[in-house]
């Protein structure tokens, strides 16, 4: 990894105006970036980026010195900071269903399409910050440490496009929602490439999940799939289920039998096999309206009210700081959010398409400032179903 220092180059037009001409005169000066470490004195190349084997020491006297951490796995996976300086925006071509490989992607292809979105800063315009860091906040290893204690003034976050992706559309993305699933159809019909407006070309795009596969559902999917959950136990538990089912058969027996008796006489040569099938279609007309009579209106109104009070759906980038060992407090960032899951703001519905000041002045003096990530959408094990995975630029200590 390659340390060199850069710049900002101004170019600056100064014109003087007498009372017969004028004239002009441009002069390049080149001066310090502001005192925030930014990662732009490590070299990368272009649309690039690298896992570094080891923690790295990053700053100056100016802007202050921190050491990065990163546990490097001899598969190349990491936890910690990785450094990047891509900002693809959309799902891999690699991976549609109309421009990918013949025969499809390759496991290999698969991965470096799936990278190039896991190492991509998602912003709504091209990314002005260079370079920049992606964490990886698995096994508690996404932290800095101060070369001595101070305050962090405040620290610029992002979402990876790999999370951001996932959590507005899901590892796939098409023009037809199954509203059973919650999932977008893979034989459904085209769309456009999100975030590439230019383009003529409409297809069907999917990113597997952590999990290697087309599984990962949207957020919002996963708000509805949570409620409707909630919902059918709520309703379940009215407890009235075996009076409705009582009531339902009573009524369908009587209705039934009346319904076979005026079939026989309206149609006496009709077999027995039709008198049965007369009698199924008025046992079940019956049963269903005295079922839902005894428990029906219990169940949907227990339903109901257990769908609505669901207010989950979140991506959470919780700041850490520490003293010695000690907590200073913490500080919850939004990566991805819905409605009501804020109380503060309850309104808010976003997922987070840009850098965000995150001020840290009230973690105080720190020597160690640690990232982890949640979410609303875990596994039956309880591991976060989306990347743990987030940009972050721009620190600035006091």
């Amino acid at each position: 990894m390659k340390f060199t220092q850069k710049y900002i180059s101004i170019t600056a037009a100064v014109i003087g105006l007498t009372m017969l001409s004028s004239c002009a005169d441009q002069y390049l000066a080149e001066l310090p970036y502001p005192e925030d470490i930014t990662f732009n004195e490590v070299s990368l190349d272009r649309f690039s980026y690298e896992i570094p084997d080891a923690p790295y020491e990053i700053g100056d006297n100016s802007s202050g010195i921190i050491t990065v951490n990163v546990a490097k796995s001899g598969d190349g996976s990491y936890s910690g900071f990785a450094l990047s300086n891509r900002n693809f925006r959309s799902y891999p071509w690699e991976l549609t269903r109309d421009f990918g490989p013949v025969g499809g992607a390759t496991p290999a292809q698969t991965q470096e399409a799936i990278n190039s979105t896991a190492f991509s800063v998602f912003t709504n315009d091209i990314n002005r910050t260079e370079n920049y860091l992606v964490g990886n906040t698995n096994n508690d290893n996404a932290y800095f440490t101060l070369s001595k204690p101070g305050i962090v003034e405040h620290v610029l976050v992002a979402n990876t496009t790999y999370t951001a992706l996932l959590a507005k559309y899901g590892s796939i993305y098409s023009d037809d929602l199954d509203s059973e699933t919650q999932m977008y159809k893979l034989d459904g019909d085209v769309k456009a490439n999100p975030n590439i407006p230019s383009t003529d070309r409409e297809t069907v795009y999917t990113l597997p999940g952590i999990d290697g596969t087309l599984n990962t559902v949207r957020l919002a999917g996963h708000q509805i799939l949570s409620k409707r959950l909630a919902g059918e136990a709520a309703g379940e538990a009215t407890g009235n289920r075996a009076a409705g089912e009582a009531a339902g058969d009573a009524a369908g027996i009587v209705a039934g039998d009346a319904a076979r008796a005026t079939y026989i006489i309206d149609f006496p040569a009709s077999t027995t096999e039709e008198q049965q099938a007369a009698y199924d279609t008025a046992y079940d007309a019956a049963y269903d309206a005295a079922f839902a009579l005894a428990f029906g209106d219990a169940y949907d109104a227990a339903y109901d009210l257990a769908y609505d009070a669901v207010t989950i759906g979140d991506i959470t980038l919780t700041i850490e700081g520490f003293l010695n060992g000690s907590s200073t407090g913490t500080m919850d960032v939004y990566l991805s959010l819905l409605e009501g899951v804020d109380t503060e703001n309850p309104d808010y519905v976003f997922t987070l398409d840009d850098w965000k000041r995150v001020d840290l002045t009230s973690l105080g003096q720190v020597d160690k400032v640690l990232f982890k990530m949640s979410s609303s959408y875990v596994d039956n094990q309880g591991t976060m179903v989306y990347p743990p995975t987030f940009c972050l630029d721009g620190i600035r200590l006091q």
